[in-house]
């Protein structure tokens, strides 16, 4: 374990305690691997088994635990109190439901977390649950042991992207980005030390147009490198952080046209810049945005709001997007791509991982977005 992780997980922790006492909750139950890894550094798969952690604003942790999992929760570093049951399924009066019963009274009100399955949601019906995104609300804000951790994450971002573009040749199949995966796990390792299986991936994204213009279609490998415009997406988690870098290229000279449109996602981009700050909506960036694209005569080729935030997860709060009520905090994470589609031609985006400082931003990744760097001939 890093130095000093004993201390950033017992400050989440009392963080936790705290916002369940301010939202009048008795008590939290933390079910997501994401979470559980954000406030105990504990690293597991459940499938079908529940696993929790009973958070209280005072009083021991306490984590109901299959017996299988059970030697493996006194690697957790905090003090805690392990209930055991014994599978699931199991026989009546050794399910996880007869653990919990002994932590969880008959009249508390007790929160649990929106990625709760609906199974579970409707299994721990009798104790009354209430949805409340209370760690996800934790994690917008990043400390510094975390911002430390997605710049890193940012520097192996860039360097996907960079072997993405470097494999690109028309006529050529998207493949060869791909075949890439391997030699950055091994930068990732040389750089970091591992490449943690649970909290690690790598997925290194090419759509050759036409089919840059669906930014959610799963590419082929056997997709073919057109002239562009293509967009690379190096999108990835080093050892429990995430980061993106995205671009938009060509294999070819792009027409005057094409230039305009690359400049004016650029130009979009540099709007959400602008008034990137503490304080601001995220309502507002992506409202101004959208309201230039579209007097630009856009309106027509938007297909998604401007950003999300990033840190443990690779889409988290906040959302920049019309109608999010979050607001801008220093020390927040997020994406910046707004992008312009064409259906059957192809579509501009750029995406960097940002970190919203005291007076502004500041970009964590580091890639070329100018057309001169992308135009690959």
């Amino acid at each position: 374990m890093e130095t000093g992780m004993v201390d950033e997980y017992k400050l989440r922790l009392n963080k936790l305690r705290r916002l369940i006492e301010h939202k009048e909750f008795d008590a939290a139950l933390i079910t997501s691997t994401d979470s559980v890894f954000y406030l105990t550094g504990f690293r597991y798969q459940p499938f079908e088994r529940p696993f929790f952690l009973v958070v209280r604003p005072e009083g021991d942790l306490v984590i109901v635990t299959p017996r299988l999992e059970a030697e493996n929760i006194a690697t957790i570093p905090l003090e805690h109190r392990t209930l055991e049951y014994a599978e699931y399924p199991a026989r009546e009066g050794e399910t996880y439901l007869d653990a919990l019963a002994e932590v969880i009274g008959g009249h508390d009100v007790i929160a649990v977390e929106p990625s709760m399955p609906a199974a579970l949601l409707q299994a721990l019906d009798h104790f009354s649950p209430m949805v409340e995104p209370l760690v996800e609300r934790l994690r917008l804000v990043k400390s510094p042991y975390e911002i430390s951790r997605i710049e890193r994450a940012a520097h192996f971002s860039d360097l996907g992207l960079r072997m993405i573009l470097d494999a690109a040749r028309i006529g050529a199949s998207i493949q060869g980005g791909y075949d890439r995966i391997p030699e950055l796990r091994k930068a990732i390792v040389e750089g970091e030390g591992k490449f943690d299986q649970y909290t690690s991936s790598i997925w290194l994204g090419v759509w050759a147009a036409p089919f840059s213009a669906q930014p959610h279609r799963f590419p082929e490998p056997t997709d073919i490198f057109g002239e562009g415009p293509n967009v690379g997406l190096s999108f990835l988690r080093a050892n429990g952080y995430s980061a993106e870098t995205e671009r938009t290229f060509f294999l070819h000279r792009p027409s005057a046209e094409q230039a305009a449109v690359f400049a004016m996602t650029l130009a979009a981009c540099n709007i959400a810049y602008d008034i990137l700050r503490p304080g601001v909506s995220a309502h507002e960036v992506d409202h101004k945005v959208m309201s230039f694209l579209r007097s630009e005569g856009f309106g027509g080729k938007l297909l998604h709001r401007t950003g999300h935030g990033i840190g443990m997860g690779g889409h988290e709060g906040p959302w920049l997007a019309e109608g999010s009520d979050d607001i801008l905090q220093e020390n927040m994470v997020i994406s910046v791509e707004p992008g312009i589609y064409f259906r059957g031609q192809g579509g501009y985006r750029h995406s960097d991982t940002v970190l919203i400082t005291a007076d502004g931003y500041r970009k964590l990744t580091d890639f070329p977005s100018d057309l001169e760097s992308l135009t690959l001939v």
